[in-house]
């Protein structure tokens, strides 16, 4: 999993939702002008555009300085744009004259998630909990926190506390599967995949996800169904393409495999990884000259990926090419290919 600045749309929905730009009607009061200027501001928020963000919040601010959730949510918006020291003043006069409530901690939560404060992430998100335990968004990144932290069994608590509180939060679901699958609970992780696709069916990585759920559980008609699902959706996604031929690979459909990896290089032909797996194809089927020629592909282009030094290792050999096997395999070992050891050891003096 990595970490998603997702959280930062979020704000826009914990107080109103955002509607897009109005004009100023005339005899508005100021709290009526304040308003309007708020909501263009999570207008902006929500269509990415921090810059007019703070202009919309600072003219609300404007018409009504003690304006908390303008302050609160200008915070995110210069987060966005990178200036931590403002959003840091922001939120801590947001706090000041609000300090009950719970969105403001949890976009303090946010700025120092952005920048990588880990401990005053915590006690922020922790205190927004204090004043709503059922902040969804808040246990959601408790659970990214803890799983970053190797701590699984919490992430799993806290995810399981973010659905509890929204039980259509699809991405809680996808990451508490996530957590599930490093842990070998293949099961639980299938399950909790295919309940985010039952509410949001069109996001491509959980398809892909559950592919490899699948697949770790060395089911691959079904892992192969949910690759080709995410591909199908999303025919740039060539990370499911690879996916689908490892599927394939895995399960001796070397054809299939084979025109996976293919399609995938026509559309990145710089893809090492592509090249090195048709070279493993190549060994499978005994093609041992075109195993060599794979592999050299896929070191031209990466010349740190150490399974093409650890295949083309094996197809020099069988080409009784000694010298040159041995040198590939002691180059596979300095790039982490521990397997290559022991061909070292029985083949190379």
């Amino acid at each position: 999993m990595k970490k998603s600045l997702l959280g930062l749309f979020f704000i826009c929905s914990a107080f109103l939702n955002a509607q897009d730009t109005v004009k100023v009607a005339t005899n508005m009061t100021p709290d009526q002008l304040a308003e309007l200027d708020y909501n263009n501001g999570l207008a902006a928020l929500k269509k990415n555009d921090p810059t007019t963000a703070v202009d919309m919040f600072t003219k609300a601010l404007t018409a009504k300085p003690n304006f908390d959730k303008a302050l609160a949510n200008r915070a995110i918006a210069y987060t966005h744009l990178k200036k931590h020291a403002e959003a840091i003043k922001d939120i801590n006069d947001a706090i000041k004259i609000n300090p009950q409530n719970p969105d403001t901690y949890f976009n303090k939560g946010l700025i120092f998630f952005e920048t990588n404060q880990k401990d005053s992430e915590q006690v922020a998100l922790d205190y927004c909990l204090k004043l709503k335990p059922t902040h969804a968004e808040a246990a959601y990144y408790k659970g990214l926190a803890h799983y970053e932290s190797n701590e699984p069994d919490k992430a799993i608590t806290f995810y399981s506390q973010a659905i509890t509180s929204n039980p259509q939060y699809v991405y809680a679901y996808n990451d508490r599967a996530s957590v599930k699958r490093s842990k070998g609970d293949y099961a639980g992780a299938i399950a909790d995949y295919e309940k985010a696709l039952s509410i949001d069916g069109s996001l491509v990585f959980i398809h892909n996800n559950l592919g490899s759920a699948y697949r770790l559980n060395k089911n691959y008609t079904k892992a192969v169904e949910a690759y080709s699902a995410a591909y199908q959706k999303n025919p740039a996604y060539l990370t499911a393409l690879i996916n689908r031929g490892a599927a394939n690979f895995e399960s001796n459909n070397l054809k299939a495999a084979q025109t996976d990896f293919e399609d995938a290089l026509k559309k990145d032909p710089d893809n090492s990884f592509c090249y090195n797996n048709l070279s493993s194809i190549a060994l499978k089927n005994k093609d041992y000259k075109k195993a060599e020629s794979m592999a050299k592909l896929a070191i031209d282009h990466d010349e740190k990926n150490g399974a093409a030094y650890y295949n083309r290792g094996i197809a020099r050999q069988m080409l009784r090419d000694t010298d040159g096997s041995c040198a590939d395999w002691k180059k596979a070992l300095t790039l982490g290919v521990e397997s290559a050891k022991a061909f070292i050891n029985s083949s190379c003096e």
